[in-house]
C-alpha cells in the first residue's frame, strides 16, 4: 500500500533541522585552539546556527502538535516505545542544546555581542554567571546525545525500509513515492555531507592561504588600500632634492577635507586583522617655516571602528577594549613637530585613550602644493599601556602588544 506522506511543512523542516544539526555537530569539533580571527569566525557561525535550530525546531514541534500526521508504524511494544523516546530526545537535543549555547554567550566573563549570520541583532539571557559552569556541561552532554541519537535514528528507518519491508522512508523523504532506494542513499550522503562540510567550510589550506596574504590584507569596502604599516618603514626621500619655497609660508589653520582614512592593523595569533575609524577630525595649525607654534589634534570617535564583522565591532566598543560609554573619544595632540629632512616629519605628542594619557609619536610625509597638502603617515602604539584588553585580552600571545596606525588624507589652508 502506497505510505502516508507527512506534510511538506513537516518534512522541509525535518530535514532542515536535519542539515543543520549535523553541519552544527561537525562544527562544534572545530572550537578549539588558540584565539584567532578564524576561531572568533568560528563561534559566531557557531551560535548563529544554533538559534536557526532553536526557532526551527520550535516550529517543528508545533507542526506535530498541532496538524495531522501518518500514523506509527506498527510493530513490538518496544520498537514503538524507542523510537518515541528518539523522537522525544531529539526534540530535547534541538531545543535544549541551542538554550544551554545561549545561556554560555550570557554568562561569558568576554561579553560578545550576538549578531546572527552577521545582521540580525540576539540578546543575552538576563542570568548570573552562576548558571555558566551547569550550562556548560549540559551543553557538551546534548551534543554527544545528537551523535547516538542520530545512529539510531538512521538504524532504525533502515532496518523499517529494508528488513521488514515498510516504506518508511518515502513518508519523509521528499520525491520518494515509490521506491526509496536511490533516494535514501542520496538522503544519507547528503547528511553525511553536511557532517563533513565544517573542514570545507575552515580548512587548514585556507588557514595556510591566509597567513600568507595577511602582510598584504585586503581594504575595507569603499576605501582605499593602505599597507599594514611599520614606523620604521616611512618611505625615504631624498633630502638633497627638495627645492625650499622663495618666501616663508604663513602659519594658517588646514582644513582636512573628507576622503581621508584612519586606519589600524592588529595581529591576531600572528594574523593581521585590519579595520578603520569612519569618523575623526583633525585641528592641525602648521607651517614647515614655524614648527615651533604648529599644533595638531586628532579626535578619533572609537563607536566608529569597523574591522568588517559587526560582533567584532561591537566586542571593541564594550569595557574589555575602548570602553565606549566611559570615553567615546580618543585624543592624539602634538606640539613638538620636527622635519626629518625632505618631505619627511615627525610628532610627538600625548595620546588619550580610555582615560590613559601616555606619550606618543607619529611619523608622516607632507607635501604642500600651493594650497593644498597631501599628508601620509604611521604610528605604531602599544595596546597594553592604555588597557586596551581587559581579562583574557590583556595577555599578548594572542594579540599582540603592538597596534600598527596609518593615516592618509588631503587638507586645504586659507588663499594666501
Amino acid at each position: 500500500m502506497p505510505a502516508q506522506r507527512y506534510s511538506y511543512t513537516a518534512i522541509t523542516l525535518h530535514w532542515l533541522i536535519a542539515l543543520l544539526l549535523a553541519f552544527q555537530i561537525a562544527l562544534g569539533w572545530a572550537l578549539e585552539g588558540n584565539n584567532s580571527p578564524e576561531l572568533f569566525a568560528r563561534y559566531q557561525l557557531h551560535k548563529s546556527i544554533g538559534i536557526s535550530i532553536l526557532l526551527l525546531s520550535l516550529a517543528r514541534l508545533a507542526v506535530r502538535l498541532f496538524s495531522s500526521r501518518p500514523p506509527a508504524s506498527e510493530g513490538p511494544a518496544w520498537t514503538r516505545a524507542l523510537a518515541s523516546t528518539v523522537h522525544g530526545l531529539f526534540y530535547l537535543v534541538m531545543i535544549l542544546g541551542p538554550i544551554t549555547g545561549w545561556l554560555l554567550v550570557s554568562t561569558a566573563k568576554v561579553q560578545v555581542p550576538t549578531l546572527l549570520y552577521g545582521i540580525v541583532p540576539w540578546p543575552h539571557l538576563p542570568v548570573g554567571r552562576a548558571w555558566h559552569e551547569p550550562a556548560e556541561s549540559i551543553h557538551g552532554a546534548m551534543a554527544w546525545l545528537a551523535i547516538g541519537l542520530f545512529a539510531l535514528h538512521i538504524a532504525g528507518a533502515l532496518r523499517h525500509q529494508w528488513l521488514l519491508g515498510k516504506p518508511e522512508l518515502q513518508r519523509m523523504i521528499p520525491f520518494a513515492r515509490g521506491k526509496a532506494v536511490g533516494v535514501a542513499i542520496g538522503a544519507l550522503a547528503v547528511v553525511g555531507a553536511a557532517f563533513a562540510a565544517d573542514n570545507l567550510v575552515y580548512p587548514d589550506r585556507l588557514q595556510r592561504v591566509a597567513e600568507k596574504q595577511s602582510a598584504a590584507p585586503a581594504a575595507q569596502p569603499g576605501a582605499p588600500s593602505i599597507p599594514s604599516p611599520k614606523v620604521e618603514e616611512t618611505p625615504e626621500v631624498e633630502a638633497t632634492e627638495t627645492t625650499p619655497e622663495e618666501t616663508a609660508q604663513p602659519l594658517a589653520d588646514w582644513t582636512v577635507a573628507s576622503g581621508g582614512r584612519l586606519g589600524f592593523t592588529a595581529r591576531w595569533n600572528g594574523e593581521a586583522v585590519n579595520g578603520s575609524f569612519s569618523r575623526w577630525r583633525a585641528a592641525i595649525r602648521f607651517s614647515p617655516d614655524e614648527l615651533a607654534k604648529s599644533t595638531i589634534r586628532v579626535t578619533v570617535d572609537l563607536a566608529s571602528a569597523d574591522t568588517g564583522d559587526g560582533q567584532r565591532d561591537d566586542s571593541l566598543k564594550s569595557s574589555d577594549f575602548f570602553n565606549v560609554p566611559a570615553q567615546p573619544n580618543a585624543v592624539f595632540s602634538a606640539r613638538d613637530i620636527r622635519h626629518l629632512g625632505g618631505d619627511r616629519y615627525e610628532a610627538r605628542g600625548t595620546l588619550d585613550l580610555r582615560r590613559v594619557s601616555k606619550p606618543a609619536t607619529i611619523r608622516f610625509t607632507l607635501r604642500i602644493d600651493g594650497d593644498r597638502a597631501r599628508v601620509t603617515g604611521t604610528a605604531r602604539i602599544d595596546r597594553t599601556s592604555f588597557g586596551v584588553g581587559q581579562g583574557e585580552w590583556a595577555a599578548t600571545d594572542a594579540i599582540a602588544a603592538g597596534v600598527d596606525i596609518a593615516f592618509s588624507f588631503t587638507a586645504t589652508r586659507p588663499a594666501s
